[in-house]
């Protein structure tokens, strides 16, 4: 049935007439035939008129595999995935804007190295004290790729890191990644600084395995993004939607051997803690747990 002629039955019904309606939406009356005659309507105007007329329309959808999703639960599903969808587009405009002053920095630094390299060539009395300038920027520059890629340039041992190790142990951690090697390095790690590790070779069977455990039984979740069946992204929202917040709410890092600034921004929209360039060093893991003592 078409959007104008599920109005029409509507306002015969209810005996209103389209101008009427148009007015109590707020909108000329011309407008209102026009989306109509034209079919034009969007989704949100449709039930914009719906709703001012105080009608719902419910069905029931069927899928080839059998399951009848009602139109209130598809509506529902609709808006949270349109909720999503701008928040990445949002994300994805900051991280743009984000590489520009980057990339700009990136080639004023290369610059600076472009002219202390000619000037120690052609001073070669000062030629020292050029190359140390060079050895700064390029320590910049380090840095600067390093907040572009998420990644810290810190690896060096911490005098709290022995403290914050310590306090690790006995923590449960689910390792959630397709590739089975990945998961036995970060499970050797894990277990070789006490810590007890539990494995998912998908973002469903991460799911299912929270469903099943005791709220409170896994402390941490080490998710990789992409993966088969179901990946990192959509079983964090699931993870997130659980009814009891103590499951929810478990910390969940994200990892990716893909590291542009897109799935950072992407992983802290659908509720993640924390983000992992893989390969990443143990000790790299092991801080990033330690921040949700």
């Amino acid at each position: 049935m078409k959007t104008a002629e599920t109005i029409n039955i509507v306002c015969s019904e209810l005996g209103t007439t389209k101008a009427d309606l148009a007015k109590r939406m707020g909108i000329h009356p011309s407008s209102l035939y026009r989306k109509l005659s034209r079919e034009s309507m969007t989704f949100e105007e449709f039930q914009n008129c719906l709703d001012v007329l105080g009608v719902s329309i419910e069905f029931n959808i069927q899928y080839p595999d059998g399951k009848v999703r009602s139109s209130q639960a598809n509506h529902e599903i609709l808006l949270e995935r349109m909720d999503l969808l701008e928040k990445e587009l949002e994300a994805t405009r900051k991280a743009a804007e984000f590489h520009k002053r980057s990339l700009r920095d990136l080639r004023t630094e290369l610059n600076n190295i472009v002219g202390y390299t000619e000037l120690g060539m052609r001073y070669g009395s000062k030629a020292e004290e050029y190359l140390e300038k060079i050895q700064s920027v390029l320590t910049n520059l380090e840095s600067t790729i390093a907040c572009v890629l998420g990644e810290s340039t810190n690896d060096e041992p911490d005098p709290k890191d022995s403290e914050n190790l310590e306090a690790l142990k006995g923590r449960r951690v689910l390792i959630v990644d397709d590739n089975e090697l990945n998961r036995e390095i970060m499970k050797e790690v894990l277990i070789g600084h006490g810590l007890l590790a539990e494995e998912a070779s998908n973002g469903s069977e991460a799911v299912e395995t929270m469903k099943a455990k005791e709220p409170g039984y896994y402390q941490f979740i080490l998710m990789d993004i992409e993966m088969p069946v179901m990946d990192g992204y959509e079983a964090t929202m699931k993870i997130r939607q659980f009814p009891n917040r103590i499951r929810a709410n478990v910390p969940i890092i994200a990892l990716t051997s893909n590291a542009v600034s897109e799935n950072r921004e992407r992983a802290a929209v659908v509720g993640m803690d924390d983000f992992l360039v893989k390969p990443t060093n143990s000790m790299r893991l092991l801080r990033s747990l330690a921040k949700f003592q």
